[in-house]
C-alpha cells in the first residue's frame, strides 16, 4: 500500500512539474491572450470585447499568423476610439470576424484602410465580432443608430451568415439569432452571456490558451468547429466558410432568414435602402480554378449568395459582389485573398474589398456629406 502510494505521489509530482515547465516555456512563446468577449444582457445588449486593450493574437502550434489586436474604448477592434458627440458624417461598417480581423494589422483591415482614406471630417467605425451573423448584424446597426447616428452603413456577408442566423442551427451565448415567434414569423432573440469564474481564471495559463486557441485540440475534441477550410480534403464538404450541403429544409430556412434580415435591417439602422451597402464574399477557394468553381455551382453556398444579391437588389439595396472582382484580380496577379492555414481575408482580400465599397455609390453618397 505504502508502495503503490509512493508511485502515484511521483507520477503526480513528475505531471505537474512537466506541466509547470512548459506553463514557464510558453510565457516565452507568441501565445494567443485571448479576445475576452465581454458580458451580454440587458445593460449590453451586443457582443463587446474588453476595451482599452492591447493583447497578442495567434493561430496554429506554430504561430504562424502572429498579430497586435487593439481593442478601443467602445470593446471593438479598432485603433481609434469611438466619441458619441462628433456630428461629422458616420460610416459603420458591420459583420463578423471579417471585420473584426483579428489575424490582421488594423491599417491593413477594411476598416482601417477605410478610415485613414478618408477625409478630416469623415469618420468610419466598425462593428464586429467572430462568429456573428445576420442576426448579430441587426443587433450591431440598432446598437450604431442610437448610439451613433450614422450616416450609411456597410455590411459584410459571409457564406455561413445564413443558416448560422437561425437558433435552429446555432445557439452560442452572447449573440442574436432568428426565432420563430408565436404567429409563425421570425423574431430577433438574444442569448446572455456572462463570463464563467472558472474561464476567467484559466484564460491566465498559458498553456491552456496554447492548447484552446492555437492548437484548437479542444474544438476539434467536442466539434465546436468544422476541419480547417481550403484543404484538398475539405474541398468536396465545404465552400465559402460553411457545408456545400444544399438539402431543401436548409435552404428554406435559410432563405426565411435572409427576408426577415433584409425586412428588418432599414427600420433597425433608421437609415433608408440607399444609404445601406451590403458587401458579399466569393465562394473561396473555390474561385481560382474553373474546375473548383463548377463543383460549388448550385451548392448551398451558391444558392443562397444569388438569392441574397437578388433578394436585397429588388428591396432597393446597393450589393458589391466580390466573386467577379476576386476572379479578375487572382487571374491577373495569381495572389490569394486568404491565408494558407485560415480562410479569413489575409491583407490583400481586405484591400479588394475596401476598394469595392469605396467605388460603390453609398461610400461616395457618403462621402459628399462632409463637403
Amino acid at each position: 500500500m505504502r508502495q503503490a502510494s509512493f508511485s502515484f505521489i511521483s507520477i503526480c509530482l513528475g505531471l505537474t512539474l512537466a506541466l509547470l515547465l512548459l506553463e514557464g516555456m510558453l510565457r516565452f512563446l507568441p501565445v494567443n491572450e485571448g479576445a475576452r468577449p465581454q458580458a451580454v444582457g440587458p445593460d449590453q445588449p451586443v457582443r463587446r470585447l474588453e476595451p482599452n486593450r492591447t493583447f497578442l493574437w495567434s493561430k496554429e502550434w506554430n504561430f504562424r499568423i502572429i498579430n497586435t489586436v487593439r481593442t478601443n474604448n467602445y470593446g471593438f477592434v479598432n485603433d481609434q476610439d469611438y466619441i458619441t458627440t462628433s456630428s461629422s458624417p458616420l460610416l459603420a461598417l458591420i459583420g463578423d470576424s471579417y471585420v473584426e480581423a483579428l489575424m490582421v494589422p488594423f491599417s491593413d483591415t477594411v476598416a482601417g484602410r477605410l478610415a485613414t482614406q478618408t477625409s478630416p471630417t469623415e469618420r468610419v467605425y466598425s462593428f464586429g465580432t467572430s462568429s456573428s451573423a445576420l442576426g448579430n448584424y441587426l443587433a450591431y446597426a440598432d446598437h450604431a443608430a442610437k448610439v451613433f447616428h450614422p450616416d450609411a452603413m456597410a455590411f459584410i456577408i459571409i457564406g455561413n451568415d445564413f443558416d448560422e442566423s437561425l437558433l435552429k442551427y446555432k445557439n452560442e451565448p452572447g449573440h442574436h439569432y432568428f426565432v420563430d415567434d408565436a404567429v409563425g414569423t421570425l423574431a430577433l432573440h438574444r442569448i446572455d452571456y456572462r463570463p464563467s469564474t472558472w474561464r476567467t481564471m484559466i484564460r491566465n495559463s498559458a498553456l491552456v490558451r496554447y492548447l484552446t486557441l492555437n492548437t484548437g485540440i479542444l474544438d476539434t475534441l467536442l466539434k465546436w468547429q468544422h476541419l480547417p477550410f481550403g484543404r484538398l480534403s475539405d474541398m468536396s464538404s465545404f465552400a465559402g466558410n460553411t457545408s456545400t450541403q444544399s438539402d431543401q429544409p436548409r435552404i428554406a430556412d435559410s432563405e426565411r432568414a435572409v427576408d426577415a434580415f433584409l425586412e428588418k435591417v432599414s427600420t433597425m439602422s433608421k437609415l433608408p435602402p440607399d444609404h445601406i451597402l451590403f458587401v458579399v464574399d466569393g465562394i473561396r477557394p473555390h474561385l481560382y480554378h474553373s474546375s473548383t468553381l463548377q463543383f460549388v455551382t448550385g451548392s448551398y453556398v451558391d444558392r443562397m449568395r444569388r438569392y441574397f444579391i437578388d433578394q436585397a437588389r429588388e428591396r432597393g439595396f446597393e450589393v458589391v459582389d466580390l466573386q467577379p472582382r476576386f476572379s479578375e484580380h487572382f487571374s491577373t496577379h495569381q495572389r490569394r485573398f486568404e491565408f494558407q492555414t485560415d480562410n479569413h481575408w489575409n491583407a490583400l482580400g481586405h484591400e479588394v474589398c475596401a476598394d469595392a465599397i469605396r467605388q460603390s455609390s453609398v461610400y461616395r453618397q457618403f462621402q459628399t456629406l462632409a463637403r
